[in-house]
């Protein structure tokens, strides 16, 4: 909501700008290079609802304080980017620059900065339809309101938490932190703050029907919010929805009409239109079209301009409903698919049904029962956990309906047939002629009738080719698909961890190059080439994991030593043990040369090692031995770790069970080359008993695979 930016600017505004001799009427700047006249010009342009210029504003003094480096200056400016390019609703910009000043806040320890940027990027990914970053930053403001000292940053979180779990159909929760945040402006005795958390309280009341209860909270919140224009035209919007749900249409236009008035006081063309909108619905029940089809019109060329696609989508269901209550049900329908097409490209799946809903009822009632019944199906499909017995109901309504329909039209055949029969009948002479005249007929009919079958059958021929090559790309697509979920869950863990390594060894360099001796110079210096190595052998393991994926690859077969390719596998992982305090030790008895696809074997056995030392406590020991079995050799990797139970084991190489931090992912890569080279892995395992790896490799490939 527009007035929940507002605050989040005010909570950067509070954290940078501190200005000295006030009332003086002279542009003080702050330690971080921002003019009160510059911030008071921004605040202009955001409250007059002017995105371009504000964006320009903003972007120069960016560039400005990004010459100086001034973090904190850029912060504030980051902020106010992103700020216009939401207002345009342009979502992806707006979250790029909410996320730098995000991570600027960070740097920064702006803990104000932080807040307000979070607050804003989880509304930002709601807009874009991505609900799973919208649950990432639920989960850092709930940490963050869990932790956080400050009480008036941590009620502005907690009122955002409510935004969110408003979003995210979870109104009970949403109902207790407004609450809470109402009984925190109550005690400091903030008359707008107790105004704005009354209106959202009302919206949580109405999303779960208690109609009265949205009217009584945003009745009480029209006396404390009525000192901001702004906020007043959004509750008397409000408002009059509320009305309109408990059917109180009249008082419904009583509050409208109150909105209309402040916004057009006040040149709020923006409410303005919004208004429009909604009063439409009220008007449309009082049967006053022509002033619902005035305000729609002004709504239409408004949004159209803007290119707001959200206000044109409302506009058009609006304009569907106007018309489907004059009975012009054709104009309705081509209004509620011009709506259709926004909500398919928005990716809100809920505007999706709703569109169709209003399609099959328009459908319905200008009495195109099977192309009705064919919208709600769609509906039923996109909503059936919510609306199963009423899209049963309007379903089954439809099928009688229909099959109703092609009754009387048998029955009409029927009779006409009847009619001739009586002709015939009636007149003896004519008897023949009449005869040869139906035999005719029938033949024609038959003829007519054989000839659609034919073609019919050709074209559910064709129709049966297309499905089949529809599936054949589909299956050719999930699989795409499947490679690059892989691709990047590899790319997330084997790269992360020596980059992260290399950058750290790098950094130590870089604060603390004067600080070493010779000896430690020399040691760091081996430990930043052995990281580069790493890395290096990394991108060529994901080199080769990508490779494994094309039909035309084959395995690079070579000669090796079991003992060698331990000791390589301990020798590289050694550092990292001794960081944990872990032993390794190796054991190969008898050495066995092994014929096969050296790079595969190693990112096998590299990645089970890395695993064993993840969950190996401190002080542990890790065992590798390499022993002959027949035509195989048997590559074992013993920790004393906390064990697995039987449903980890048989979950553990399925490619499903990757969470999004990536965990597991290298066992899954491990099962999937040794595979490839046409061996198996075994897991001994008992909780608090450790775990045993054990790959089985042919000594000599005899599959190219």
């Amino acid at each position: 909501m527009r007035y929940t930016w507002y605050l989040c600017l005010l909570l950067i505004v509070a954290s940078l700008i501190k200005c000295n001799k006030p009332g003086t009427g002279i542009a003080v700047k702050n330690q971080s290079g921002i003019s009160a006249a510059t911030v008071a010009f921004e605040g202009r342009l955001y409250q007059q609802n002017k995105p371009d210029s504000l964006i320009i504003v903003s972007k120069n003094e960016l560039a400005a304080a990004s010459r100086q480096h001034k973090k904190k200056a850029m912060l504030y400016f980051s902020s106010w980017v992103g700020v216009g390019f939401q207002l345009r609703q342009q979502i992806d910009s707006a979250i790029y620059y909410c996320r730098k000043a995000e991570m600027l806040a960070f740097e920064t320890k702006n803990e104000a900065g932080l807040v307000s940027n979070q607050i804003k990027l989880a509304g930002l990914y709601y807009d874009s339809g991505k609900p799973d970053s919208v649950n990432i930053y639920k989960d850092k403001m709930t940490i963050e309101a869990d932790t956080m000292k400050n009480i008036a940053l941590k009620n502005q979180l907690i009122a955002k938490l409510g935004d969110v779990f408003a979003t995210t159909n979870q109104p009970e929760k949403a109902l207790n932190a407004y609450f809470q945040t109402l009984r925190y402006y109550q005690e400091k005795k903030d008359t707008l703050g107790m105004g704005l958390e009354m209106m959202e309280i009302a919206m949580m009341y109405n999303q779960l029907s208690k109609f009265d209860k949205a009217v009584e909270y945003a009745v009480k919140a029209t006396q404390y919010v009525k000192s901001n224009w702004n906020n007043s035209i959004v509750n008397y919007r409000n408002l009059g929805g509320y009305y309109y749900s408990s059917k109180q249409y009249d008082q419904s236009l009583g509050a409208f009409e109150k909105g209309i008035s402040l916004a057009r006081q006040f040149k709020d063309t923006a409410n303005l239109q919004a208004i429009y909108i909604s009063v439409s619905s009220t008007l449309i029940v009082l049967k006053e079209y022509k002033k619902a089809g005035d305000y729609l019109t002004a709504a239409f060329d408004y949004y159209g301009k803007k290119k707001n696609e959200v206000g044109f989508y409302n506009t058009l269901v609006q304009l569907g409903s106007l018309k489907s209550a004059n009975q012009q049900f054709g104009a309705a329908i081509n209004y509620y698919q011009q709506a259709l097409e926004l909500a398919l490209k928005s990716g809100h799946l809920d505007s999706e049904a709703n569109i169709y809903y209003y399609l099959a009822d328009a459908a319905g009632k200008a009495g195109n029962y099977q192309k009705a019944y064919i919208y709600e199906l769609k509906y039923d499909s996109l909503k059936y956990s919510m609306a199963q017995t009423t899209t049963a109901k309007t379903i089954t309504d439809l099928e009688i309906k229909y099959q109703s329909d092609q009754k009387e039209h048998r029955i009409a055949l029927l009779k006409e047939a009847g009619k001739l029969k009586d002709v015939e009948l009636t007149d003896e002479k004519r008897k023949w002629w009449f005869l040869l005249a139906i035999i005719g007929f029938l033949s024609v009919i038959a003829f007519l009738l054989y000839r659609s079958y034919t073609e019919k059958k050709t074209s559910h021929k064709l129709l049966e080719e297309k499905n089949e090559a529809l599936n054949l790309l589909n299956e050719k697509l999930n699989e795409a698909n499947s490679s690059k979920t892989k691709l990047f869950s590899i790319l997330s863990h084997d790269l992360r961890a020596p980059v992260n390594s290399l950058f750290q060894f790098l950094n130590i360099q870089k604060n603390h190059a004067g600080k070493l001796t010779e000896i430690q110079a020399q040691k760091h210096n081996q430990r930043i080439i052995n990281s580069a190595e790493n890395l290096m052998e990394s991108m060529e393991d994901l080199l080769i994991w990508s490779k494994s994926q094309m039909n035309s690859f084959s395995l690079n077969l070579s000669p090796i030593s079991a003992l060698d390719l331990i000791t390589l596998t301990a020798t590289m992982y050694r550092d990292f043990a001794e960081e944990r305090k872990l032993t390794i030790d190796i054991n190969c008895e008898t050495d066995v040369i092994l014929t096969t696809d050296v790079n595969f074997l190693k990112i096998v056995l590299r990645n089970i090692l890395s695993n064993a030392i993840k969950f190996t406590p401190a002080g542990g020991h890790i065992k590798i031995t390499a022993l002959p079995d027949d035509d195989f050799v048997r590559f074992s990797i013993t920790d004393d770790g906390p064990g697995l139970t039987h449903e980890q084991i048989e979950n553990l190489f399925e490619w499903n069970s990757i969470r999004s931090d990536s965990s597991g992912l290298g066992l899954k890569l491990a099962k999937e080359f040794t595979i490839r080279l046409n061996g198996a892995i075994k897991i001994d395992s008992s909780l608090q008993n450790g775990s045993t790896f054990t790959v089985l490799v042919p000594i000599r490939q005899n599959v190219v695979s």
